[in-house]
């Protein structure tokens, strides 16, 4: 009963915000959201249905992602630092965004943009697997170390570029939804939903991979297989929302905490707590972005650091005795 509550009060908050993102902007507007419901031939229509809806559907869609995606990482690592900024996945999908780009591959919105960002994530997983020891705090160590030196290279990218207006990616890699239109955002529609399925149907076998490795054969589960699958579903989610808002820090760190705090570590509860919640926070995030400095707009990105990392801190002290570093 208390999930349901949980879960009633912020899909409730959620649609409050909702509405006033779609209300809220530099432009005031002479008429009511519902009464422009259909209506496409006013300055007020285009207002809301070209800008402000693509931007509040995207938060919603890119939130649940990110939340999901954290909820995910933390559960298949067993560490409760572990995030896509921290495993490689958002550095890969970056580097695989630019260098599409840059190199005229591809071009924003395009699905196959997202689509090589995705392949990028994957690999540098994988990589991050691959090189990581097996204990201690050095799988953390090797993921900074490998999105340092892929943040690197995608900086190079853009320096040496040709490409025109490769420049602008700047303010894009801070983490904004500024350049979501409703066809960017129904490009990245399906391959975040194909990642939260994916998730949804991994997380009864989470339960039983968080007692160890040992555990987890004599449950059936083959705990490579569902790092594998694991890491392809974080891919999803993380190459098709980089290639389509740029990075966004903390996100994926802090809702599981958040989640786990209100109804406890179930996976299957936790990761659709964790979507309602990630949608919610990334909604009130943006809708903050653009209106505490108007007429400008603070990077996404930078807010969600500013605020995430002392809200983690807290938590993390909240939550510290509730963690165990499994062998």
């Amino acid at each position: 009963m208390k999930k349901v509550s949980i879960a009633i009060f912020i899909t409730t908050l959620m649609l409050i915000f909702f509405i006033l993102s779609l209300r809220t902007g530099i432009l005031h507007l002479s008429h009511s959201v519902f009464s422009l419901i259909g209506k496409h031939d006013s300055t007020d229509a285009t207002t809301i249905w070209e800008v402000r809806f693509p931007r509040a559907v995207g938060a919603l869609i890119i939130g649940a992602g990110l939340g999901v995606v954290g909820g995910l990482a933390q559960a298949i690592f067993r560490n409760p630092l572990a995030e896509p900024t921290l495993i490689g996945l958002s550095s890969g999908a970056t580097l695989g965004t630019i260098a599409a780009i840059g190199t005229g591959v591809a071009t924003y919105g395009s699905a196959l943009n997202a689509a090589l960002a995705i392949v990028f994530a994957i690999g540098a997983a994988f990589l991050v697997q691959l090189l990581a020891p097996n204990k201690g705090n050095g799988f953390l160590l090797t993921g900074l170390a490998i999105s340092a030196v892929l943040t690197a290279i995608a900086g190079l990218v853009i320096t040496i570029s040709p490409k025109p207006g490769i420049q602008s990616l700047a303010f894009w890699n801070f983490g904004s939804l500024t350049l979501l239109n409703n066809s960017t955002v129904l490009m990245i529609t399906p391959f975040i939903l194909f990642g939260l399925i994916l998730a949804f149907f991994l997380s009864p076998l989470l339960d039983g991979y968080s007692l160890g490795e040992t555990t987890s054969h004599f449950l059936g589960i083959n705990p490579r297989r569902l790092r594998s699958i694991s890491i392809v579903a974080m891919a999803l989610l993380v190459g098709a929302s980089v290639s389509a808002v740029g990075s966004i820090a903390f996100l994926g760190l802090l809702v599981p905490h958040i989640v786990r705090l209100l109804i406890g570590p179930a996976h299957r509860s936790m990761l659709a707590m964790s979507a309602l919640v990630g949608a919610t926070l990334l909604l009130i995030a943006d809708l903050l972005a653009r209106t505490i400095a108007q007429p400008h707009e603070i990077p996404l990105g930078l807010l969600t650091s500013l605020l995430g990392a002392p809200a983690l801190i807290i938590l993390l002290r909240i939550q510290r005795s509730q963690w165990v570093d499994h062998d």
